[in-house]
């Protein structure tokens, strides 16, 4: 189950625990404070029983109570304290024996506690002389001569006794603690009252300083309510970076930025999905419809058979090469999308390019293609067949995007940072436009560039562009209208 506190705002649980920090804190020092000052009090107390017990037994002493040799003194000590008792009380003795409203009392005992005789302690509202009688001179000489507490009733008196020189009796000093108690009670009272004065001053001000440090957290939930709606470009303002709420908005910016980026690209490559799905369905529409055709013209024998029945079959056959020759590309490119690990074995670029060139005559003798075989060793991790894929279809793409006769260069050369080939044709070049698009999938050039009716699906520099990718590589296009363009494709060396 969980607590109500759970519910409240962060303001407010802010508060309550500055609060809760703030009484505990002036609990503690109020409960210090106090028993720092009762101590030192009762310490003044004790030193005043101190000089008042002093001085009494001098008085008692002066007023007749002295030691006397052994042989004159009474063989009754009872007898012998009540009369010098008497003597003191009859001769009036100093302060502070004398009779006077106060809160301190005298109280004389003979050795057996009995009380011989009481002054002072006028002001108290117990008699203490009830609590001290029968207080021995064996028990005064345990306490030995240390102050002790006696609670009288709903009254605490300090008491200090001590055995008469003459061990007839004791002296038995109280100091009632009422006043004491009073002030420490007024003392407690006056601190609880400050105490609630300062908590609500500190619940003021605290809860000022919170919303000013909590201030940035409104925005966030500001920009969190227009991210909700839809706005993903939406930013916290700036805060201080040294401050907690700084690198929270830092990190939240920096989080914001990523996530949209992440909606972009995914938009932009489902809008891509989308676009290669309905060329993909036009490219295979085309080789279908023409099956479909052909297959009905020879089942209604619109055909005649001989000559024209095997030219039917003929076109039929050529229209599933090129349906099928689609759909590996497809498969192909889905493979390679897929990020499946690759061949990786030494292959020998510049065999491989010459492989390429030659097939390429053959296919296409109407285009020159020129290819300088260089000495030394051109060595790569990777696939052979793809990479020979790869540059067969940029001597195909040349082919079908420029006139006949046009010249086609091949070149392979070695740097520090990796191998390069590169295919150069005199044609008439490609825009900016189209270089920045030239690789997306059924991506088609504009007018100036043909492409050869029935060549092709419009996926070779897609399959080149991910064939390098998955080598680690890549490959490029330079290019100026009537120019001609060259396609590079970049091997990084692999220590």
């Amino acid at each position: 189950m969980k607590s109500p506190i759970s519910h409240w705002s962060l303001v407010s649980r802010l508060m309550l625990g500055v609060l809760i920090l703030s009484a505990t804190g002036f609990a503690a020092s109020d409960v210090a404070a106090q028993n720092m000052l009762e101590t030192f009090l009762t310490h003044q107390i004790d030193d005043q029983l101190q000089n008042v017990v002093g001085g009494s037994i001098q008085r008692v002493q002066s007023a007749g109570v002295a030691p006397r040799p052994v042989e004159e003194e009474d063989d009754n000590p009872r007898r012998e304290l009540k009369r010098a008792a008497k003597r003191a009380l009859k001769q009036a003795p100093p302060a502070p024996l004398q009779s006077v409203p106060t809160s301190t009392s005298i109280t004389l005992l003979d050795v057996n506690g009995k009380i011989v005789g009481a002054i002072g302690g006028d002001l108290n509202k117990a008699n203490i002389a009830d609590y001290v009688s029968g207080l021995t001179s064996t028990e005064v000489l345990k306490h030995n001569g240390t102050p002790f507490t006696i609670e009288a009733g709903d009254s605490k008196f300090r008491v200090l006794a001590k055995v008469l020189p003459n061990g007839v009796g004791s002296i038995v000093v109280a100091q009632s603690l009422n006043d004491l108690q009073g002030t420490l009670a007024r003392l407690q009272f006056l601190f609880v009252l400050i105490g609630f004065i300062l908590l609500a001053l500190i619940a003021i001000a605290a809860r000022a300083v919170v919303k000013i440090g909590l201030h940035p957290l409104a925005s966030v939930e500001d920009t969190a309510e227009r991210i909700a709606e839809g706005d993903l470009s939406a930013r916290l303002p700036d805060a201080k970076p040294g401050t907690e709420v700084g690198r929270l908005v830092s990190s939240l910016n920096t989080m914001l930025a990523r996530i949209e980026e992440s909606f972009a690209a995914r938009t932009e490559s489902e809008n891509k999905l989308r676009r290669f799905v309905a060329d993909a369905s036009h490219e295979l529409r085309t080789p279908i419809t023409a099956i479909r055709g052909f297959s009905e013209l020879h089942r209604q024998g619109a055909v005649a058979e001989g000559a024209p029945t095997k030219e039917l079959i003929g076109r039929i056959e050529n229209e599933s090469k090129r349906m099928g020759s689609l759909v590996e590309d497809l498969l192909l490119l889905a493979r390679l999308d897929q990020s499946r690990e690759m061949e990786s074995k030494p292959v020998d670029l510049a065999k491989v390019v010459t492989d390429a060139v030659i097939s390429a005559r053959a296919a296409g003798p109407e285009h020159p293609v020129t290819f300088d075989a260089p000495s030394g060793d051109f060595y790569t991790l990777g696939d052979a067949d793809r990479i020979h894929q790869v540059v067969a279809n940029l001597l195909a793409n040349a082919r079908a995007h420029t006139p006949s006769g046009t010249p086609i260069t091949v070149s392979i050369s070695q740097d520090s940072d990796g191998i390069r080939i590169s295919v150069t044709d005199k044609g008439p070049g490609l825009s900016e436009d189209v270089q920045s698009k030239i690789f997306e999938r059924f991506y088609r050039a504009d007018s100036s560039r043909k492409r050869t009716d029935g060549e092709g699906s419009g996926l070779g520099l897609s399959i080149v562009d991910a064939v390098m990718r998955a080598h680690g590589g890549r490959v490029s296009v330079e290019s100026k209208l009537g120019e001609g363009a060259t396609f590079t494709l970049f091997f990084p060396s692999k220590n």
